[in-house]
């Protein structure tokens, strides 16, 4: 082989090498960009695309509208229909569950980390004898109602910023509305629970439109009853004009003469 075929294949090589080192180096930059930084920083970058396209291409979408509609609506919560429905056994077993680590409910008893609860629901907010409250709740005024005491056992640092409660609160419905119960079946002269939400006109409309299609399904075998009778009526008419014409026949039919006979 001589010097130059030997060059060639050098040179080959070389530039594969060199190919190899670049696609490697570029792969890098793609996959690695902005790897220095930080996991948040990135994820900033990557959600500014939408305002990068509507500055640059005037090509804007609203993300909330692209979301899901109607569908992502949030559902309201029903406190009247929850309550009316809740069970103050069953609030009593997540009471004794959650609550009385810190909590007493029995008439006259001591206040633990928290105030006795007992006669809790309509009395006024941080007024219970012999505690001392923190300034989040000794600041909000008013009496423990229904939708006060729902938002409280949601979520407790929510409804009162900066108050020493560590509790996190029952994120279940239907728990709140059996503790509520319970608290409210402690409570001498509660006041009544609130009454339940009325169902709003879309949801009374298809209630309205089964109701129409089953009273035209309920018609519609009467008007097809005169159809029914006038058919039968028609049939009789045609069988009796049978009748009538094949005696009518027969009685014309001609007398065999005498000399036929013969």
């Amino acid at each position: 082989m001589g010097e130059l075929g030997l060059n060639k294949i050098l040179g080959a090589l070389l530039a594969t090498a060199l190919g190899l080192m670049a696609l490697h180096q570029l792969s890098a930059i793609v996959f690695n960009h902005g790897g220095g930084g930080h996991h948040g920083e990135e994820h900033a970058e990557a959600t500014s695309l939408s305002e990068q396209m509507c500055t640059k291409y005037a090509y804007c979408i609203d993300v909330a509208d692209a979301g899901g509609g109607a569908e992502a609506e949030e559902e309201v919560f029903d406190l009247g229909a929850a309550l009316a429905a809740a069970d103050p056994s069953k609030g009593e077993r997540v009471f004794k569950a959650q609550c009385t680590t810190c909590h007493n409910i029995t008439d006259g008893g001591a206040n633990g980390t928290g105030p006795n609860l007992h006669g809790v629901v309509g009395a006024s907010k941080a007024a219970h004898p012999g505690f001392t409250y923190s300034a989040a709740l000794s600041g909000l005024g008013g009496s423990w109602n229904y939708e006060d005491l729902n938002h409280w056992l949601n979520n407790p640092g929510a409804f009162a910023r900066g108050t020493s409660m560590s509790f996190a609160g029952l994120r279940r419905d239907t728990d709140r509305a059996n503790v509520i119960a319970y608290l409210a079946a402690n409570s001498p002269g509660a006041p009544a629970f609130p009454a339940p939400m009325e169902a709003s006109s879309d949801e009374a409309a298809p209630a309205e439109g089964e109701a129409a299609t089953e009273a035209e399904g309920e018609a519609a075998p009467a008007e097809a009853a005169p159809t029914e009778t006038v058919t039968e009526a028609v049939t009789e008419d045609a069988d009796a004009a049978t009748e009538t014409d094949e005696q009518t026949f027969t009685e014309d039919a001609p007398t065999p003469t005498d000399e036929e006979n013969e």
